[in-house]
């Protein structure tokens, strides 16, 4: 009877699905970015935005609530935002969130930029951080080189989505940040959502690029997360943890991609879903051309194998360049 069951709601999924295509019913796409702006966000971004083309989406939907990034990574998001063949909605969402900094560039790099009730936009004046090794700091020269750029390129943003530059350049220049109410008032955004669904409804008609007019009130919402590979390249500049106990530095370079990682000792009974794994220590670096891995089964092993070691060292010294833009 259960095979039976299966069976049923297989070919019913089947044919709902060749009703919804031969209907014509609209879908839109749907992102959830929060936190730091790094160079996974950049990659969940792009991944979404060629899933949103090949599905042939009304529109991809950005639900950001962001502090800030990197400002490499930023300028990545920013280049497939304008040249997405899809129309890219950016939503500071819930009520309560912010696209502070590096987020204030994003939205309004959007073709529909809109917000949520309580929410802000703004404080987008970059800065140096420190990484891992030390280096020089950064002169007043650099600094203000720096600044102008930023400011000169959140204005041509603003300008080619025709918003409000001179807000644009304040917010880069005076860290200038605003409620959602004041944002919709001088035009830096078009328009404000109480939640997901009045968006849609909000969008449906709406004119977004010549000969491109959204349907989207009754869209179907397609959910696309983030996808395992995604989900821990997300590290901070100093090699935070992205879980209690896994420490994963991934970085990029022309030839190679490499995560590194390494489980802490310790009784996971107690701490993890890897209880099975008490008083075990294991360390890894793979590439795409190798593979090394060691195992510790000493029961109080106190060191880490060396291999973990040599691996941070690198990503330390080698990997990333001594400072970093965050906007």
């Amino acid at each position: 009877m259960s095979r039976m069951k299966r069976l049923l709601i297989a070919i019913l999924i089947l044919f709902w699905g060749i009703a919804t295509s031969l209907l014509g019913v609209e879908r839109v796409g749907v992102i959830n970015v929060q936190g730091a702006i790094v160079p996974a966000t950049a990659e969940y971004i792009s991944r979404a935005i060629k899933v949103s083309a090949q599905e042939g989406y009304e529109c991809l939907v950005v639900l950001l609530d962001t502090p800030g990034g990197l400002l490499e990574s930023t300028k990545v998001i920013i280049q497939q935002l304008l040249a997405s063949p899809v129309p890219i909605v950016v939503y500071v969402y819930p009520q309560g969130a912010n696209a502070a900094s590096a987020g204030c560039f994003i939205t309004l790099a959007a073709d529909v930029a809109a917000m949520a009730p309580t929410t802000s936009i703004g404080a987008a004046h970059p800065v140096p951080m420190g990484l891992p090794g030390g280096g020089e700091k950064m002169d007043d020269a650099m600094k203000q080189k720096l600044s102008n750029f930023a400011a000169s390129y959140i204005e041509t943003i603003a300008a080619r989505r025709k918003r409000n530059v001179e807000w644009a350049r304040a917010s880069v220049a005076e860290s200038a940040a605003i409620s959602a109410e004041k944002a919709l008032e001088i035009n830096v955004i078009d328009l404000i959502a109480n939640d997901l669904k009045d968006l849609l409804v909000q969008l449906d008609g709406r004119e977004v690029r010549p000969g491109k007019i959204l349907k989207t009130a009754n869209a179907e919402i397609i959910q696309i997360p983030m996808s395992l590979r995604e989900r821990f390249i997300p590290v901070n500049a100093a090699g935070g943890h992205v879980h209690p106990y896994l420490n994963c530095n991934l970085w990029h370079n022309s030839r190679v991609e490499s995560p590194r990682c390494y489980f802490p000792r310790g009784n996971w009974h107690n701490r993890s879903n890897f209880g099975a794994l008490y008083g075990i220590s294991f360390a890894c670096e793979c590439s795409w051309g190798c593979a090394n891995i060691a195992w510790c089964w000493h029961a109080n092993c106190r060191v880490l194998c060396s291999i973990t070691r040599v691996a941070n060292s690198r990503w330390r010294n080698n990997v990333f360049p001594r400072r970093a833009d965050v906007v």
